[in-house]
């Protein structure tokens, strides 16, 4: 099993870069390797896994004044082990130069041949000696070049945020999207309270901060334990979840007794919450089209203490109230996105998404909203 931090980081991005599938699913997949890890080496593991993906423009600009060979032609992992690199030559000064391209190196010697470490080696010694003098675009000349450049975004997206929101406020919102999140969560009122949670918290983990917005967030750094370990975890006194998600919930404003349709619940942090301002009281249909989502739902539910939810994998698209037996009170529709809403937690969105992917979603909302407007 591989036990080298750089080694699984690079294994996460290529198997990411290579699927469809989103970045969470590539850390499911090499969650076994993660977990062998020491603590010091899951931080660095998770912080080179994400350094790259918020950075990548950024480093391949450097990368591209240093390598004879067009950054779109270099074998994938190659890339990868270069990116790894040069993140940590650029963003931690606790780990030397010459061991930040030694380890890769002798990587690229495990995973490739001896030519491809030789190429490496060489675009790495080069850009750390010489990176200081690689300009970046100049704003006066191209301002979505200079973003895209700068705060490492796809130069598509650069462009469609310059011309929304002017140069100023999308630099403003680029760096603050690059910077690390805190983790937040939700109190489980069924089981306890913001205060005593978060008095609970400060055990294992640090910079408490009750939510300004969400009446029930708490947000934190550093917790000493994965999450999953916390005995408040293990007892359902919460639910992960971010402030801005929260507040939906507060505006659907769930009454006890009401019958729900959460039409689009993925795995349910919306839906727990519906729970909970219904004091588990009434009844909440749970629906999506992937029954394993709905199945890590149940066993969420269970968690929590919620016995209110019913799971239904439907299609919205394909529904009718004949699917349902009675009317519902309310019904809370979280359409397929782009996600870039969520980029600050989930960078590797950036990467993914498209103009076309904009303009498919835009028009899968709005037939799911109908679906729902309308009596069949």
């Amino acid at each position: 099993m591989i036990n080298d931090p750089r080694h699984i980081a690079v294994s996460v991005l290529v198997s990411w870069d290579n699927s469809f599938h989103n970045l969470d699913k590539s850390l499911e997949n090499h969650s076994e390797e993660i977990s062998f890890l020491s603590k010091n080496d899951r931080s660095l593991c998770n912080a080179l896994i994400f350094g790259v993906l918020r950075q990548r423009e950024s480093i391949d600009w450097i990368l591209r004044a240093f390598s004879n060979t067009p950054l779109e032609k270099i074998n994938i992992t190659t890339l990868y082990l270069l990116r790894v690199a040069l993140f940590q030559i650029l963003n931690m000064d606790r780990i030397p130069v010459f061991a930040a391209i030694n380890t890769i190196v002798n990587i690229a010697k495990k995973l490739l041949d001896k030519k491809a470490a030789g190429f490496i080696n060489a675009v790495l010694r080069n850009a750390a000696d010489n990176f200081s003098k690689v300009p970046f675009p100049d704003a006066k000349d191209n301002r979505a070049k200079f973003i895209s450049v700068k705060f490492s975004l796809p130069l598509w997206l650069s462009k469609k945020w310059n011309h929304a929101f002017g140069f100023e406020k999308t630099c403003l919102l680029c760096q603050q999207i690059n910077t690390i999140p805190q983790i937040t969560l939700r109190t489980n009122t069924l089981k306890s309270d913001r205060q005593s949670l978060a008095k609970s918290l400060s055990l294992v983990a640090k910079n408490i901060q009750l939510t300004d917005y969400a009446s029930q967030g708490i947000s934190f750094t550093n917790p000493s334990i994965p999450i999953h370990e916390f005995e408040t975890f293990k007892l359902g006194l919460f639910q992960v979840q971010d402030e801005a998600t929260q507040i939906v919930t507060q505006f659907l404003a769930p009454k006890p007794g009401e019958k729900i349709l959460d039409a689009c619940a993925g795995l349910g942090g919306k839906t727990g919450h519906i729970a909970q301002l219904m004091e588990n009281k009434g009844i909440i249909i749970a629906a999506d089209i992937e029954s394993k989502k709905l199945e890590s739902l149940q066993l969420e539910s269970k968690r929590l203490g919620i016995d209110i939810i019913q799971t239904k994998p439907l299609n919205l698209l394909k529904t009718t109230i004949k699917d349902f037996d009675f009317y519902f009170d309310r019904v809370l529709i979280d359409a397929p996105c782009t996600g870039l809403g969520v980029i600050r937690r989930n960078p590797d969105t950036k990467w993914k998404c498209s103009k076309n992917d904009i303009a498919r979603l835009s028009s899968q909302q709005k037939k799911n909203a109908q679906c729902c407007s309308k009596p069949g």
